[in-house]
C-alpha cells in the first residue's frame, strides 16, 4: 500500500513521549505500594511476559489519567498535524486498557494501538504491526528511546523527543526531526521572567 506523502499518518508513542513518566513504572508502584506481598507474583506474572505482567497490573490499579505529566510540546505538535489533516494514531507499549483511556481523555487521537495480555507492542513488534497495517516508510513516528530504533528506520520520518547524543548518533542514516533534547525544558516547565514594579507607580 503506497500512501500520499501529503497524507501520512502520524504515530505516537505514549511512555516518555506524550507522557513524561511510564505507565509501567506507575502501576508497578501502584500494585506493589498498596500491596507488597505480590511482589511474588509480579515476578511470576514476569515470568509469562511483558504483555502478560501489564495485564495482570491494570487488573488491580487504575491510573488517575487526568494528572498524568502530559508533553505540552508533543501535544501542540500532534494539534498542528490535526489541523493539517493528518490522521494520529497512539501506538504504545502500555496495556490497552490505559491507552485508550490516555486517547479518550485527550481526544487527540483517531484510533490506538497497544499491548494485551499475549502481545507486547514494543520495539520490533511494534514495526512490525505498523508495516502490516500502513506499509514501510508510509507512516511518521515519534518516540524517545533506542528501543524505538526498528521503528524509526522503517518510518518515513523519526520524529524524536527527549533526544539524547546516543539516539542522534545511533539515528543518522534516516531521516530525523528533534522535537526535544533531554535535559531541555519543556513549555510548562520554562521559569517565568519576575515581575517587577514600575518606578513611576
Amino acid at each position: 500500500m503506497t500512501m500520499d506523502k501529503n497524507n501520512i499518518p502520524l504515530i505516537v508513542d505514549l511512555d516518555h513521549t506524550l507522557i513524561d513518566t511510564d505507565l509501567l513504572m506507575e502501576s508497578s508502584k501502584g500494585v506493589l505500594g498498596k500491596s507488597p506481598w505480590l511482589i511474588f507474583h509480579y515476578l511470576y506474572w514476569l515470568s509469562k511476559g511483558k504483555g502478560y505482567l501489564k495485564d495482570q497490573l491494570v487488573r488491580r490499579f487504575e491510573i488517575n489519567i487526568a494528572e498524568l505529566p502530559f508533553n505540552e510540546t508533543v501535544i501542540a505538535y500532534i494539534q498542528k498535524k490535526r489541523k493539517l489533516g493528518d490522521t494520529v494514531i497512539l501506538a504504545t507499549a502500555s496495556h490497552k486498557n490505559y491507552a485508550y483511556a490516555v486517547a479518550k481523555h485527550l481526544k487527540i487521537f483517531d484510533d490506538v494501538m497497544a499491548s494485551n495480555k499475549d502481545f507486547n507492542l514494543s520495539s520490533h513488534n511494534k514495526a512490525e504491526k505498523l508495516i502490516q497495517r500502513f506499509g514501510e516508510g508510509q507512516f511518521d513516528y515519534m518516540g524517545d528511546h533506542m528501543r524505538d530504533l526498528p521503528v524509526w528506520e522503517a518510518s518515513n520520518l523519526a520524529i524524536i523527543v527527549n533526544a539524547t547524543k546516543r539516539i542522534i548518533n545511533n539515528t543518522g542514516h534516516i531521516q530525523t526531526f528533534v522535537l526535544s533534547k533531554k535535559g531541555s525544558p519543556t513549555p510548562r516547565e520554562v521559569p517565568q521572567k519576575p515581575v517587577t514594579s514600575s518606578s513611576k507607580e
